[in-house]
């Protein structure tokens, strides 16, 4: 996560369904902790699906970080782009190098081909 710079593209893959979202990194890492969401409160302070996201808060080596993202475009779980041989990484951030799945995520998402 902390390798994201402002402006960065993204792509969001959920396991097992596809790729959901296509975004632009709107702010730098941060722990968990001390990120805010754009109304202002900690992301803490509100009701997450996922609330281990605090074990580790005061520990920069185990924490979780957060990067704000403005999502461009964005698809449900139920219609999660994907098709046999697609890539799908476990790490939270990778580059995508896969030309198969850039072409055919190019063609539903608005990012630039190298």
């Amino acid at each position: 996560m902390r390798k994201l710079k402002v402006g960065d593209k993204v792509l969001a893959y959920l396991k097992g369904k596809g790729y959901v979202g296509y975004g632009e990194i709107t702010s730098p890492a941060v722990m968990a902790k001390d990120f805010k969401l754009p109304n202002g409160t900690f992301l803490s302070d509100n009701s997450l699906k996922q609330p281990n996201i605090m074990k580790n808060k005061n520990d920069s080596e185990l924490a979780d970080w957060a990067v704000g993202v403005k999502w461009l475009k964005t698809f449900n779980r139920e219609h999660a782009l994907t098709k046999p041989g697609i890539f799908a990484n476990p790490n939270v951030v990778c580059k995508l190098r896969h030309q198969p799945t850039i072409d055919f995520l190019a063609l539903r998402y608005p990012i630039k081909k190298d």
